[in-house]
């Protein structure tokens, strides 16, 4: 391909990631952060490396990298929290703040440039048939963003590999397009660094990447067991939609383990702490326990703790959701194993 036309592809990639963002935008009802934050900075990165071919300066050229380096780092943290979410993991707000300072530090590494020769040693552009190329000798903190990158591949990887060994998600093959999503942009980085290219293939890679997060996501949420805008779907909100099926066969993939697994966790619980759970299928919130039981709130909260441990919950909204699960379908002996044993 001649470079004059890889500019035009460059344009049409960078006008093609701006398309989906305003399409994501406007057209999606239930828009999640972490979504928007994916696609805004899929188009600046390819924003980036248009403005890049285009250049008719170092300094230029040198902008239109940073750019591109910032999509391309905020990029990374927003797979990083899709992932959590969909994997349905617990975000506590010093870990995001962290990995925000993380992705921050490495884009303000990239974007330094020349610099005191940290990130490159020296850069100069080269026009080859009107597009331009930024031609860079790597200095010794260049190593420190191929690990930042690394780093959280292996940490996407781990998270898909723990929320599969646990049933978090529905079935295998969303395991393998998770992996594939994550994969994709490590495997074509890789053989960037491997072979010298003239074409950016991360610009398009990113735009797939983005595609498939966005149909897992899209999947599993409509099937009502994933988070959605960041938060667990609430049980008013699952009881609104009518009765779900009743019968194994009938149910989405992986919907009879994740019955089976929650009413195998169930079966842990101490007396009281199946009394308590007991109280709520029956409806009832947390300040009329202690007036039903007999015991005071403190009680109750050390209660409630267990319980959310033991079922592997994060709130009375989460557990709530479960209980919703089991009475839609009919199924809630198997929660409650039962007559519930009272002290």
């Amino acid at each position: 391909m001649k470079h004059g036309n890889m500019t035009i592809v460059y344009g049409l990639v960078a006008a093609l990631s701006i398309a989906l963002l305003a399409s994501y935008f406007l057209g999606e009802r239930k828009k999640d952060r972490s979504f928007l934050h994916l696609f805004l900075c899929v188009a600046i990165a390819n924003s980036g490396y248009f403005l890049l071919a285009v250049s008719g300066s170092l300094t230029v050229a040198l902008i239109a990298n940073a750019i591109s380096y910032f999509g391309a780092a905020y990029c990374m943290l927003a797979m990083v929290y899709i992932i959590l979410d969909v994997c349905q993991m617990k975000q506590r707000k010093w870990l995001r703040w962290l990995l925000f300072s993380i992705s921050t530090a490495a884009f303000l590494l990239a974007a330094s440039g020349k610099w005191l020769g940290l990130y490159y040693r020296g850069a100069q552009i080269i026009k080859v048939n009107g597009m331009t190329r930024l031609v860079k000798d790597y200095g010794p903190l260049h190593i420190l963003y191929t690990v930042y990158l690394l780093s959280y591949v292996v940490l996407m990887i781990a998270t898909i590999a723990y929320a599969a060994k646990k049933k978090r998600l529905a079935s295998g093959k969303y395991t393998m397009l998770l992996l594939a999503a994550v994969l994709l942009n490590v495997g074509v980085w890789a053989v960037e660094q491997a072979i010298d290219v003239d074409f950016e293939f991360l610009s398009v890679s990113y735009m797939v990447t983005e595609m498939i997060l966005l149909l897992v996501y899209s999947m599993l949420r409509d099937y009502g067991i994933v988070q959605s805008g960041g938060k667990i779907l609430s049980a008013q909100m699952l009881a609104s939609r009518g009765p779900l099926p009743s019968a194994p066969g009938a149910l989405p993939p992986g919907m009879e383990d994740m019955f089976h697994s929650f009413a195998e966790k169930a079966k842990t619980l101490s007396s009281a702490e199946r009394r308590i759970l007991n109280y709520y299928i029956e409806g009832h919130e947390i300040s009329d326990i202690p007036e039903l039981a007999y015991i005071s709130i403190h009680t109750v909260k050390k209660h409630n703790r267990s319980i959310y441990q033991k079922l592997n919950v994060a709130s009375r909204d989460e557990l709530m959701l479960y209980i919703e699960f089991f009475r839609c379908c009919g199924r809630l002996d198997e929660l409650t194993g039962g007559a519930i044993e009272m002290e």
